[in-house]
């Protein structure tokens, strides 16, 4: 097994819209911390893939086609397959695609298009250095949970896998079901937030490339803990994080990748949608609103009513949808690429369903277009999840019963 690692950065040259909030009415003011992209081509048995990280909110089915795109025109051709695009999901990075009325910077988006490309195609040809796998993992305590109930199970395992060169660690892959939210919609300014501030720190402690990418964290935060919106609580989010896997990491545990294989799953959703429903619950929310002080309650609200008119304007309707998911077999390693916000029950029962010694989701995946998906039980009360998903209860978890059945 080999693999070559490039690091990009892909910060905004000016001023454009940030990819999350809808709160925000304007441009970002300064460039906090960098916008950085990370891409890793694994090479097993002469069969490659490619592996990237892009701090954004989300990578839409446009953008990846143009990346693609472009990595051929640079003399490198990729199926779909052979390459997981997928977004850290900060709020606070620049907007990439289409959001609400807001629109992405073209100049913009040429360029990480451009730069991206040029990493992935420099990778692939690069041969690369022969590696061993290696796993470690750790549980978090104390600083994010379900962001609805802290109480509530929720998958707080950090999963690390390391690519090690005659015994030294030389690259490294760290995912975890954190929402990238940390700073609120009133931070103006560019930043990677949480998973930035992790790879950096990670970054100093192992002293390798450090790939971050994000798991079943549809309904996953740290809204219960945080003791600000502003950057100070990133940094002592991700330092409180990255000194409980100093702590506490497992032993490093050999695995054996010997191919690569990949598995389409699709799973064929049917349902109803009701427009005056949706109007009822706008009308809620919006009496909510009048009293609210609590400043994430608003920031709830807020999304869910914008949400609501969405729908609305939509109208009532019967709607069939094709749910894709990608499951990637490398021996003792499955990965299964879900291009949406799945939320943490549901990727427990698929990581605890698989054969594998090692099992773990990458949610928020290219075309990263199916939304908020949690199980049914969890659309009971007040969340974000419920407010703004498309699905009636039931739909995630036939989606992710859909993904169990092909593991199995």
């Amino acid at each position: 097994m080999k693999i070559a690692v490039r690091q990009c950065d892909i910060t905004p040259l000016r001023p454009c819209w940030q990819g999350g909030y809808v709160q925000r009415s304007q441009v970002y003011e300064h460039v906090h911390d960098p916008i950085t992209a990370i891409v890793l081509a694994l090479t097993l048995n002469d069969k490659k893939m490619i592996w990237v990280s892009l701090d954004v909110s989300g990578v839409q089915a446009d953008l990846a086609r143009q990346i693609l795109d472009k990595t051929a025109a640079k003399g490198v051709t990729l199926e779909p397959e052979e390459i997981i695009l997928g977004a850290t999901h900060t709020h606070s990075g620049p907007l990439v695609g289409s959001y609400y009325d807001r629109p992405a910077d073209p100049e913009y988006c040429d360029l990480l298009v451009d730069r991206v490309s040029s990493a992935i195609a420099e990778a692939y040809r690069d041969p690369g250095i022969e590696v061993e796998a290696r796993y470690s993992k750790v549980m978090i305590d104390g600083l994010y949970s379900n962001r609805n109930d802290r109480n509530k199970q929720s998958d707080k395992m950090v999963h690390l896998l390391g690519f090690f060169e005659q015994g030294q660690l030389s690259a490294l892959y760290c995912t975890l079901a954190h929402h990238c939210t940390v700073l609120g919609p009133n931070f103006m300014d560019l930043s990677a937030d949480l998973f930035g501030e992790i790879r950096r720190l990670l970054q100093k402690q192992f002293d390798v490339p450090v790939l971050m990418a994000q798991g079943n964290a549809g309904d996953m935060g740290n809204k219960q803990y945080r003791q600000s919106n502003l950057f100070d609580e990133v940094e002592r989010q991700a330092a409180a994080i990255v000194d409980q896997i100093r702590k506490k990491q497992t032993p490093w545990e050999t695995l054996q990748l010997r191919e690569i294989q990949c598995r389409t799953v699709v799973y064929h959703a049917v349902y109803d949608l009701d427009a005056e429903s949706f109007a009822q619950k706008k009308a809620d929310f919006e009496k909510q609103l009048e009293t609210e002080t609590d400043f994430d309650t608003v920031k709830l609200l807020v999304t869910g009513i914008q949400s609501f008119e969405r729908k609305i304007a939509a109208g009532s309707r019967h709607v069939e949808r094709k749910m894709p998911a990608w499951i990637y077999t490398f021996g003792d390693l499955q990965i299964v690429a879900v291009p949406g916000e799945l939320g943490s029950i549901l990727g427990m029962r698929i990581k605890a369903a698989s054969s594998a010694k090692v099992c773990l989701v990458w949610g928020y995946v290219d075309p990263c277009d199916l939304g908020y998906m949690i199980e049914k039980e969890a659309y009971e009360g007040f969340s974000q999840e419920s407010n703004v998903t498309d699905y009636p209860a039931g739909i995630p978890d036939a989606y992710a019963a859909a993904i169990i059945e092909a593991l199995q």
